[in-house]
């Protein structure tokens, strides 16, 4: 039994990541991206101001490679949760140099959003949420993300990525698996700032402010590519 934990560890662990890390490389290397309102974030980070990056969970596959390719960096902590499939992404991250943290914006998250919290104002790195994971529901945000940005002064800039031709498995986001020697495009919101100071009830306005803008980016991506 032992012999057979410690196999499967090594194929959760090991083996599953790197596939999945090579994958995801032999796949976007192939795929021609057009990026949209990215100066600002291009800004943002040569000054060495940290951003915090949201993303739909089913479109998560891209922003790792995207963000080592286009920007040339990798100081970033990514926010994943503490399930197997989690563990699998946090090694995925890893080998792209990325910090993982275990842990999601909604329920059991308050330790993974105090050491992104401590990162990001100590370390000065940037921040990768996909405020709808890790379970959903899909398309809604969750509160932790502004919680963070409260805590950090860092704008929030919601991005998403889409290609002409994917398969979508059948998971309970429809992640996204792009086909090889394909086009897409990447789009960036405007930033959103979140005062340290906001009550309650403007903290609604700020989750419905992000809403709408990951809502009108992925639109916007969508009938690109009609």
């Amino acid at each position: 039994m032992r012999i057979l934990k410690s196999i499967e560890n090594h194929f959760y662990e090991k083996i599953l990541p790197a596939l999945g890390y090579y994958l995801i490389i032999s796949i976007f290397s192939t795929v021609k991206m057009r990026l949209f309102n990215d100066l600002k974030v291009r800004r943002f980070l040569n000054s060495g101001q940290p951003v915090i990056f949201t993303m739909w969970h089913n479109r998560l596959a891209y922003p790792p490679y995207g963000y080592k390719k286009v920007f040339k960096k990798n100081n970033l902590v990514a926010m994943v949760s503490r399930s197997k499939d989690g563990r699998i992404l946090g090694s995925i991250i890893q080998r792209f140099g990325f910090t993982p943290s275990y842990g999601s914006t909604s329920k059991g998250g308050t330790e993974a959003m105090r050491e992104m919290i401590k990162l990001i104002n100590e370390e000065k790195l940037d921040c990768a949420i996909t405020p709808d994971g890790p379970r959903g529901p899909k398309y809604t945000i969750q509160p932790g993300v502004i919680s963070i940005a409260q805590a950090t002064g860092a704008p929030i800039v919601p991005l998403t990525y889409d290609v002409r031709w994917k398969f979508r498995l059948k998971s309970w986001d429809g992640f996204y698996v792009p086909v090889p020697f394909n086009y897409g495009v990447v789009i960036f919101a405007d930033p959103i700032f979140v005062p340290s100071d906001i009550t309650d009830d403007q903290k609604e306005s700020y989750l419905e402010l992000l809403q709408n803008a990951m809502n009108t980016i992925c639109n916007d991506a969508e009938r690109m590519l009609k």
